[in-house]
């Protein structure tokens, strides 16, 4: 077993494989002294003091990695195994401890592993196994507390220590009291056609009061005759939430091209900030990125077929869920949403919740209250089906499923409209030009060059050999010459050989 586990060391992409729980039972030293330092997994020197223990302890408790880690003792950091069999007995115990004195929160066990050291002599390594603690922030008992980034374990700052107390459920940072006054910062028409709303739906009494309503959804308290709204009350009520939370915003982006440029390449044609309420953010987001959709008819079975670019359902959700579940702990930043010719981005402040992985996805939403609320409210649709209905919309248009990609510091989730492979598709705007008889006589190169002419107003051979299947700038300059010839594209140039030529849609058309 030891052979096979050495073996598989040989092969990077499968360093992953290993998870604590597999290294913590190995008893081979040299597999554990050849196996690199990662997220789940330090080595220490004998000579280690008991703070350094602590803060791995502290480190692997809090992540990123939900499995924790194992700290191997008895082993350089340039692979030397020098043991722990020379150290003075009360030292081992120290050893053992892990430094638990300096951070009670630490969950671990340990064991001893025979060894040969470097001399050749017989000796034993000391592991720690350290469990990842999924209900609190894991500090030592000055304050600090740590990390684990790749092979190195980091000090949190204050701000990211505040942030794994919600995200862990330590801290509920939606119910907190905000700085706003009540009721002259609210608005308190959207707070009255809320409270009337609940009344309706639980049959309760007219006498009962709005901040008695908004009490028993969690958005504020009331103390003796005044009621203290909280945070989630000011992103759903308030009448300007950025004085609470200056980054509450969505920043739309519409760029020219499949990346974003800088500098002289600076390719953004449609910049726009919307601010508000959450649910003012989720309608005037919606309503801006749906006004960017294309729309494409495609051929199928003898017949064309008006579709939308990407799902309405699938990229609504994706909106929803970045104004419900983004970090507001990280009050400056805002969400973006980045619309390119082949493929949308939205991207959300705050990292994956504990536990969940691109891979896994299970809804464990940051702000409980705050989408509680907003259910409540009825005017979110798809909160509850999550990545769900967003894979299965994709599917159902015959799309690329969404890559979702996590950072400590946030989630952002692309969506690809795979146009370059849509031979049978046409822009819904340019079937409506060409008429149904030239669209149908179009074969797949030509629709990808007419969608290219309408989404950028004009082509040239070098556009045309990127989006088509030809390497050859002959055969791609042919196709464009033949849809002249044909009427459709009519040929722009000042001058003979004129390096600024191009082709756009016959004005016939």
């Amino acid at each position: 077993m030891q052979l096979d586990l050495l073996e598989l060391l040989e092969r990077p992409t499968l360093d992953a494989l290993f998870k604590p729980d597999q290294i913590f039972q190995s008893d081979d030293a040299e597999f554990l002294a050849n196996l690199p330092e990662n997220t789940q997994l330090e080595r220490k020197s004998g000579k280690v003091q008991a703070s350094q223990l602590a803060k791995c302890l502290s480190a692997f408790g809090n992540g990123p990695a939900v499995e924790g880690g194992v700290v191997v003792i008895g082993i350089e950091n340039d692979g030397t195994v020098t043991g722990c069999a020379s150290l003075a007995p009360q030292k081992i115990q120290a050893l053992e401890f892990m430094g638990r004195d300096n951070c009670p929160d630490g969950r671990f066990q340990t064991k001893r592993i025979p060894s040969k050291n470097h001399d050749g002599e017989d000796d034993f390594l000391v592991l720690a196994r350290i469990y990842y603690n999924e209900d609190r922030l894991v500090e030592l008992t000055n304050g600090e507390a740590y990390c684990r980034e790749s092979d190195r374990t980091r000090r949190l700052t204050d701000t990211e220590k505040q942030e794994v107390r919600i995200n862990k459920g330590e801290r509920a940072f939606e119910l907190e009291h905000c700085s706003l006054e009540y009721p002259e910062d609210f608005r308190t028409n959207d707070i009255v056609r809320f409270a009337n709303k609940i009344r309706e739906e639980r049959n309760g009494s007219p006498e009962i009061s709005d901040e008695s309503i908004l009490q028993s959804v969690r958005l504020g308290k009331i103390k003796g005759d005044e009621f203290i709204p909280n945070n989630a009350c000011a992103l759903l009520f308030a009448v300007d939430p950025q004085l609470v939370f200056p980054g509450a915003y969505v920043h739309f982006l519409r760029y020219n091209g499949t990346s974003e440029g800088t500098g002289k390449g600076y390719n953004v044609t449609k910049d726009r900030m919307i601010s508000g309420t959450i649910l003012q953010i989720i309608r005037d987001s919606s309503a801006t990125l749906g006004a960017n959709i294309r729309e494409f008819t495609t051929y199928d079975s003898g017949k064309f077929y008006s579709v939308p670019e990407y799902p309405h359902d699938a990229w609504y959700e994706l909106i929803v869920n970045a104004c419900v579940h983004r970090s507001y702990h990280s009050k400056s930043q805002p969400i973006f949403i980045k619309m390119f010719d082949d493929h949308l981005v939205v991207e959300s402040p705050g990292g994956f919740m504990p536990s969940v992985t691109p891979e896994n996805l299970f809804h464990k939403p940051r702000n409980p209250f705050l989408m509680f609320v907003l259910r409540e409210f009825g005017e979110v649709r798809c909160i509850a089906e999550g990545t769900a209905r967003v894979r299965r919309e994709l599917s159902e248009a015959k799309l690329p499923p969404a890559k979702f990609v996590g950072t400590s510091n946030s989630v952002s989730v692309t969506l690809r409209n795979d146009i370059a492979n849509r031979t049978n598709s046409l822009d819904s705007e340019a079937y409506k030009a060409l008429g149904e008889a030239v669209s149908f006589s179009l074969d797949g190169d030509e629709r990808k060059i007419i969608n290219y002419v309408m989404e950028h107003k004009q082509i040239n051979v070098s556009d045309a050999l990127r989006i088509l299947s030809t390497t050859y700038w002959h055969t791609a300059r042919g196709k464009l010459k033949r849809l002249v010839e044909r009427g459709v594209l009519e040929f722009v140039s000042t001058k003979p050989r004129d390096p600024n030529s191009y082709y756009k849609l016959s004005n016939g058309h």
